[in-house]
């Protein structure tokens, strides 16, 4: 069996259900093959979760490259991450159920939260193939730092966007669209002198969005 395959059985399995399966016996066993077929590709229900949201991410990243490489004026970093959330929201959108189930909240959030894993090495990978500069961290002299808080950041806004998605209940998630846009100016804008006016903005429109619920 193919590790597509299985994941598509998996996801279908945890929509079915409400609820992973007993064991991994169980879960071949409702496959029809036998357990060594699914160790074959991953070793626990955790290693399938992670890959599920892996691809996801993956999906968004390659469809925003397919995008970037045809279209000229497609070039600066804001542009494509830009894209590329909104990109992957779309891609969750469509898969809200399941990603609900992924990453629950209150208590099991924290376990949920580890399914992102395998999802963080894809999408620094694609930061680091943007070669985002920050001036504001030229103090730094050793470039290894420069990355890693470039890094550090991207990452923490894309948990922070994620997070904001999963709260979301505007209608068609429109406030997560907005909310990608104003945190992305305020990332682009930490060398300029623009900068107080993206934390104000970006700050209004959390308070605002608080207040809704």
């Amino acid at each position: 069996m193919e590790k597509e395959e299985i994941l598509s059985a998996y996801s279908d399995y945890l929509l079915d259900h409400q609820e992973r399966p007993k064991s991994m016996h169980h879960f071949a066993k409702h496959l029809e093959v036998g357990e060594q077929d699914i160790y074959a590709h991953f070793a626990s229900f955790e290693a399938m979760e992670s890959g599920i949201m892996a691809h996801f991410v993956e999906n968004a990243r390659d469809l925003t490259i397919e995008q970037a490489s045809n279209d000229e004026a497609f070039t600066d970093q804001r542009t494509q991450l830009v894209t590329f959330y909104l990109t992957l929201v779309e891609v969750l959108k469509a898969n809200r159920s399941l990603v609900l189930l992924l990453l629950p909240k209150g208590k099991e959030q924290l376990q949920g939260w580890k399914n992102l894993k395998s999802s963080k090495t894809i999408f620094l990978d694609y930061v680091r193939n943007l070669n985002i500069k920050i001036e504001a961290l030229s103090f730094i002299p050793s470039d290894k730092v420069k990355e890693k808080s470039v890094e550090l950041a991207a990452w923490g806004q894309f948990v922070t966007i994620l997070s904001f998605w999963l709260k979301d209940e505007s209608p068609d998630f429109e406030r997560t669209d907005i909310f990608i846009e104003k945190s992305l100016k305020l990332s682009f804008d930490i060398s300029d002198s623009t900068i107080l006016q993206s934390i104000v903005d970006l700050g209004k429109f959390v308070t605002q969005s608080e207040t809704v619920k």
